[in-house]
């Protein structure tokens, strides 16, 4: 049973330009020294392979990577970036040849497209903002040049500059402009040049400048193969990673004339390097280097901008890293990486520039750019309602709905009107929006196993039936949602199948898109965080399946597990119940009844193929269901043959688990467990009790207390779902 949560609400943001990777390379920001109460709020990656743009937001303490869902973009986008404001979103479709627009939700961070996608020239590679917000930049790589547009303050709306685009050297891969405006600068691949153009603050209109003394016009050397140009904050040097030559060069800037002046011999990265950042301070640099899956961390002279390498400061960044970032603060770094569809998050001394992994998050398929916007206040999730599914005692019993105490965590009833059965799980959006519950009815009756669809009221998080049952395949015993809120999932016991529906964004309505066939006895559905993959706990033969999720259309593919033909389960033993995904997305944990263990599951990156790691005991009897707190650092499992709720920690590097030895008393036969998005409470249905039991969560321990008595249900609850508010 899938525990989701939505976003809803809205909050005053000055979000300000971001480090935004062009083509695997970023920008710095406006000040030499970091600005006061400036925090990182949300992330965007670019997905190359999948067609979409990842959404995360970023803990302004931890630098934790959360996913937020993700939007659809055009084809193979190479690039995003954002607005001074973290008003607008733009990305780069190198494979159509457009770049998208969207806007962004201060609150939640969410994007929402502005219209049809603008032409650009051939090959978009890299897009940039300009700090004033009011132009927008492509590099095009296969016409050799750049497209200019002006920005719609009110919509974000992108126009193009009166004219043809602006001439560039041969394949530019990157783009950036300086912090005060004046200057832009165009890494060209195949010509081993850097071009410095003027910008028209007025019409946004480049201009290319004399670099050497020579003509305007005439290109400064760079090393083989540029890949990515940056400027420093100070507006006083410039860097450019050379792929072909692995090294890195280094230039001074001309404060009047925007012309650049090699700083002295360039110095040695590691094997194709790829993108280069400076960190707000100025007083580091950071180069992603392609083929020696490294980070290379430099300190920067403060007179002459050259740079020295940090000795044994080379990092390991995962598989061929695209892009390096660093976030407004100053305090981490960040680095998608291609093939390994992640990205690894550091921590980076201020004294030293050193960096320190802080753990890595799922990416889609092919990160391959990264933008974050920031403000002064950090993301907070603060938790609204819970949803309680009752497996009876009446064939039109509905939803539980209760109202969370953000600061205590206690749980009010509140009314609500609609349609029901006997129960069997409940799920929401995450949008918050709408509620999602199976119907299993133990005499069938032909459109009465259903999926019935919930409003959910913003204010007081009363349900209102929809009205609009989507019929579907026997005994269904698990729903769950995906992160961007476009499909369903339900597993159906019955008829060893699970179906797939698409959403509809107004009303919540569900259409079937399809059903793919299971293994026996399908008990329990998840999504991960990414939105990639389903995985399908088959009770009945002791195997868990893993889909693909097509991004288009919601469908599922059948993933092979064992290294045999496409489609084959894994087996698992052990009378297993349920299954959830960690936050990063690289673990999913497995509940196996018969032997009282939560089972380690590893999620292979590029299949989705789960691999057994380990196992560990309860603590308890019986397991039923697991949830796992936001921050990754814990799980919790409900022990139905004990009567209570186990806790153990998460090795963040492997996903193994070690039993805590922190048993909580639960009511009678505890089902279900939903650990709301703040992380602060959990929630556990007492099956056998019908009541729901309240628990404060330790940050630092992770121990469970209990918050006040169990509060009512009807008979036999046995699913909970609840929602929350970015703020």
């Amino acid at each position: 049973m899938s525990i989701k949560y939505g976003f809803t609400g809205f909050s005053i943001l000055f979000v300000f330009a971001t480090l935004a990777a062009c083509g695997g390379g970023s920008g710095g920001d406006s000040a030499a020294v970091p600005e006061t109460n400036i925090v990182p709020r949300f992330a965007y990656v670019a997905n190359v392979a999948d067609d979409t743009v990842s959404i995360y937001t970023v803990n302004a303490t931890t630098g934790q990577m959360r996913h937020n869902g993700y939007a659809a973009t055009g084809a193979s986008p190479h690039s995003v970036g954002v607005d001074p404001l973290g008003r607008f979103a733009y990305v780069a479709n190198w494979g159509d040849n457009t770049v998208s627009a969207f806007a962004i939700n201060a609150s939640t961070g969410a994007l929402t497209s502005i219209g049809a996608a603008v032409p650009t020239g051939t090959w978009p590679y890299a897009v940039t903002v300009d700090p004033t917000g009011k132009f927008a930049y492509v590099a095009n790589e296969a016409s050799a040049n750049v497209s200019a547009y002006s920005i719609d303050a009110s919509t974000g709306a992108l126009t193009a500059v009166p004219g043809p685009p602006f001439a560039a050297g041969g394949d530019p891969r990157s783009m950036t402009i300086d912090p005060t405006g004046k200057f832009a600068y165009v890494a060209n691949a195949t010509n081993n040049t850097v071009a410095a153009y003027s910008i028209d603050a007025s019409t946004g209109a480049l201009t290319e400048v004399d670099q050497n003394g020579a003509a305007a016009g005439t290109r400064v050397a760079t090393g083989s193969t540029p890949q990515s140009v940056t400027v420093d904050p100070s507006s006083r040097f410039a860097y450019v990673a050379n792929l072909g030559s692995d090294t890195v060069s280094a230039y001074s800037i001309n404060a009047s004339t925007g012309a650049l002046t090699s700083v002295g011999a360039a110095v040695a990265a590691g094997a194709s390097p790829t993108s280069v950042t400076v960190d707000p301070s100025g007083k580091f640099a950071y180069v992603a280097n392609l083929n020696s899956f490294s980070v290379s961390a430099y300190t920067i002279d403060a007179s002459t901008g050259a740079l020295t390498s940090i000795a044994g400061a080379t990092t390991g960044a995962g598989s061929t890293p695209r892009a390096v970032i660093i976030d407004p603060s100053g305090k981490f770094a960040y680095v998608a990486s291609g093939t390994s569809n992640a990205v690894s998050v550091y921590t980076i001394d201020a004294v030293s520039g050193v960096l320190t992994s802080a753990g890595t998050v799922s990416g889609r398929t092919g990160p391959f750019s990264i933008a974050m916007t920031r403000g002064t206040t950090p993301v907070t999730y603060t938790p609204n309602f819970a949803y309680v599914a009752n497996y009876g005692p009446y064939l039109q019993s509905n939803p539980a709905a209760y109202r969370i105490d953000p600061a205590t965590g206690a749980l009010t009833r509140v009314p609500s009107v609609g349609s029901g059965g006997l129960l069997t799980a409940v799920a929401t959006d995450p949008t918050g929006r709408f509620a999602y519950a199976t119907n299993d009815l133990l005499i069938e009756s032909p459109g009465m196993v259903t999926v019935l669809s919930y409003r959910i009221d913003a204010a007081t998080g009363a349900l209102t039936y929809s009205g609009n049952p989507a019929v579907m395949s026997s005994n269904p015993r698990s729903v769950a949602v995906d992160p961007s809120g476009r499909f369903a999932y339900v597993a159906n016991q019955g008829s060893y199948n699970v179906s797939a529906y698409t959403i509809d964004a107004t009303t919540g309505a569900l259409t079937i898109v399809g059903s793919v066939n299971t293994g026996i006895d399908p008990w329990s559905v998840s999504v991960d965080p990414s939105g990639r993959f389903v995985f399908v706990v088959n009770q009945g033969s002791n195997t868990v399946s893993a889909y693909s999720i097509n991004s288009n259309t919601g469908a599922l593919t059948e993933i092979d597990q064992n290294g045999a033909a496409a489609g084959n389960a894994l087996a698992v033993g052990a009378q297993p119940q349920s299954i959830t995904v960690d936050p990063t997305g690289r673990f999913a944990y497995l509940t196996a009844a018969s032997n009282h263990t939560l089972v380690t599951l590893s999620i292979d990156p590029v299949t989705g193929a789960l691999t057994g790691i380990s196992a560990s005991g309860t603590g308890g009897n019986t397991p039923s269901f697991a949830a796992v707190s936001p921050d990754g650092r814990f799980a919790y499992v409900t022990n139905s043959g004990s009567n209570d709720v186990g806790v153990l920690g998460i090795d963040a590097a492997t996903g193994a688990l070690t039993n805590l030895g922190m048993i909580v008393s639960a009511g009678t036969n505890p089902s279900s467990i939903a650990v709301e998005a703040s992380g602060q409470f959990a929630y556990v249905t007492n099956l056998g009790s019908g009541d729901v039991s309240a628990y404060r969560i330790n940050a630092s321990t992770g121990a469970l207390s209990a918050v006040g008595a169990a509060v009512p249900a009807e008979q036999a609850p046995i699913s909970i779902a609840t929602t929350g508010s970015i703020q």
